[in-house]
């Protein structure tokens, strides 16, 4: 499935409801709550994808896609991809990426890639402002 930025991967668009998502990965997901206080979100499990979903519980604002799904970014596939080289694509892709060692994150294609054991682990396709409240914390950090 090929990653356009900010808008979709394969027929899983960004803002997609719940019902619809269903419909296209035909599978019934684990739900799961990372943060207790954060929404609910979900993982097809035998499909490698995971959904998270903004407050309302029904809209999603990000995908994660870990094996055994196939995604590419501009013909790139990153999965499994070692970590030195997957850094090293990536800055050609985005020059301004963000650094936090085990996760880099593009702000400008809306895609991010968590390592495990010096390798992709999952490639993340989030809407703008994904990110802005973690950020906003570090900012908060830095200035103490």
């Amino acid at each position: 499935m090929e990653i356009i930025p900010y808008a979709s991967v394969g027929l899983l668009k960004l803002n997609m409801k719940k019902e619809e998502i269903r419909k296209i990965i035909a599978e019934i997901p684990e739900e799961f709550n990372r943060v207790s206080e954060e929404p609910t979100s979900e993982h097809f499990v035998n499909s490698g994808i995971l959904v998270y979903y903004n407050e309302d519980e029904e809209t999603n604002m990000a995908y994660e896609f870990t094996s055994p799904s196939e995604v590419s970014f501009q013909g790139i596939s990153f999965l499994g991809m070692r970590e030195r080289k997957a850094k090293k694509l990536f800055k050609k892709l985005d020059p301004d990426l963000i650094d936090f060692e085990e996760t880099v994150i593009s702000l400008e294609h809306g895609l991010s890639l968590f390592f495990m054991d010096r390798k992709v682990e999952t490639v993340m396709v989030f809407e703008r402002n994904y990110y802005d409240e973690l950020f906003e914390e570090l900012k908060k950090l830095e200035e103490i």
